[in-house]
């Protein structure tokens, strides 16, 4: 099995697989790094196979709210919900701020409901291309939060309205914060789930990788 060993001053070696499927070892100077993989292969092989599994979805087309569209090149962006179909731009700037103002409407109004029912008032809203997490909450109560949710279905998104404001309580993960979010979303733990999913599709898709510069 192909890895990529990181040696570092660290106690305990660590293991992780990369949402792009890339396995990557970090372990102190002389450990038994093919032992290691050995023992922990049957959690490898079933971490790969979502890898997999995420890869084969990816390659339908452009995720939006929980559904591949149909791809085709024009001068100017747009999305035909009807026949799940996007025109992609030659650039990708434009197509960036067409999702972020679809996004940005769907979240004002998830944001609007959630907020009066948990009794809570967010400051700014942002919305961010990022590569790292969902959303954010800052100390002075703004909320980030990631283009690419644009990509996950509205239950996932309400997850994540969720979750941030229930930082506007609690600014950690707390027993007391799981709790509040819990009483607001109760499957939260099948979201978390299926959000690393949608991160992977993210992570493989062709067109996310163009929108985000990684190609």
């Amino acid at each position: 099995m192909d890895y990529e060993l990181r040696v570092r001053p660290v106690k305990y070696a660590r293991l992780e697989v990369r949402p792009d499927g890339k396995v990557v070892v970090t372990a102190p100077s002389g450990f038994d790094v093919d032992s290691f993989i050995e023992n922990h292969r049957k959690w490898l092989e079933e971490k790969l196979a979502e890898v997999e599994k995420a890869r084969k979805e990816t390659e339908k087309g452009f995720p939006i709210n929980g559904r591949f569209y149909h791809v085709i090149h024009g001068r100017k962006p747009k999305i035909h919900d009807r026949f799940e179909t996007v025109v992609l731009p030659p650039m990708p700037e434009p197509m960036v701020s067409l999702l972020r103002e679809r996004l940005r409407r769907e979240l004002h109004e998830l944001i609007g409901e959630y907020s009066r029912k948990m009794g809570v008032e967010p400051g700014k809203i942002y919305v961010r291309l990022g590569r790292s997490k969902w959303g954010s909450c800052s100390s002075r109560k703004n909320l980030s939060f990631n283009l690419r949710l644009i990509v996950v279905p509205e239950n996932l998104k309400r997850y994540v309205v969720v979750h941030e404001l229930a930082h506007l309580r609690y600014l950690n993960h707390s027993k007391a914060f799981w709790e509040l979010v819990g009483r607001f979303y109760p499957d939260y733990k099948t979201a978390r789930r299926e959000l690393k999913h949608w991160w992977r599709v993210v992570e493989l898709n062709e067109y996310w990788r163009w929108l985000e510069g990684r190609t």
